[in-house]
């Protein structure tokens, strides 16, 4: 005679008291665990409804069996949390990630004095009462906040722009001068460098995508070498008029754009 889907529910369920236990002893779902859940209970006639409480037990049953699960899940990304080595990721990034996007304008007066205007957003943010924007003190100046959403408060204070109430999927938009061009330590010609850029939690780091953009007059300079060098996670494009960036990333990057004179500069 076949058993109903009903009868089967009732009939796989374990004893009353044995369920309580094991939902005080189990800390995370295992196989013993589950095998246990299929002690038989005297067959109950396919009709009979569950009464109140056991609907009830049957609830916290199902309550304890989640929690042990996200425990679970928890763990795993605890052991799997990236402590600051950078590794670039080969998957598309979802579109609600974490992303900062930057921009440097150089003119010709930056290959004599170094300064360059810095156009940067924050994309994404993760919510969080209190937040702050870190920049090197000796290369930032002039800092205006230009926009900003989903974030309660947001006030520049020295080199870091401080941020309060942020709700998730928040952005804000800065404008500043940057000391954006030095002469190369070692080679003819100039060095960019940028970073660390990082998005980090407590002792962890997580997935963000970059772009940096570096822009000047047309055949003013021209790419020589890109640390770290292209690779899946990082694409890199270069014409007569700058350089693009996009990572993908976990842990900490730092990008140095080794730059000579183009055919424009006399």
């Amino acid at each position: 005679m076949p058993i109903s889907p009903r009868l089967m529910h009732l009939f796989i369920r374990p004893p009353r008291f044995m369920a309580r236990q094991l939902m005080k002893s189990a800390a995370v779902p295992s196989l013993a665990f589950a095998s246990l859940a299929l002690v038989a209970t005297p067959a109950i006639a396919a009709d009979s409804e569950p009464s109140s409480q056991e609907a009830e037990w049957e609830a916290e049953w199902e309550a304890a069996w989640e929690a042990a699960e996200e425990r679970e899940r928890q763990m795993e990304r605890a052991r799997n949390v990236n402590e600051g080595e950078l590794v670039f990721l080969q998957q598309e990034p979802s579109p609600d990630s974490a992303r900062m996007e930057k921009r440097i304008d150089m003119a010709w007066e930056t290959l004599a004095n170094g300064w360059a205007r810095m156009h940067q957003c924050h994309h994404n943010l993760d919510p969080a009462t209190a937040v702050q924007i870190v920049y090197d003190g000796e290369r930032t100046r002039d800092i205006r906040i230009t926009g900003r959403d989903g974030v309660g408060q947001a006030e520049v204070d020295g080199p870091s722009v401080q941020m309060r109430e942020i709700e998730r999927g928040a952005s804000l938009c800065v404008e500043a001068e940057v000391l954006a061009i030095l002469p190369h330590p070692d080679k003819a010609g100039y060095v960019v460098d940028n970073g660390p850029f990082m998005r980090r939690f407590l002792d962890g780091y997580y997935p963000m995508q970059v772009r940096l953009e570096v822009s000047w007059p047309e055949g003013m300079l021209a790419l020589q070498k890109s640390e770290p060098p292209a690779q899946p996670g990082l694409a890199i494009k270069a014409n007569p008029r700058g350089v693009t960036l996009d990572a993908h990333f976990e842990g900490r990057f730092e990008s140095r754009l080794h730059l000579v004179r183009g055919p424009a500069t006399p």
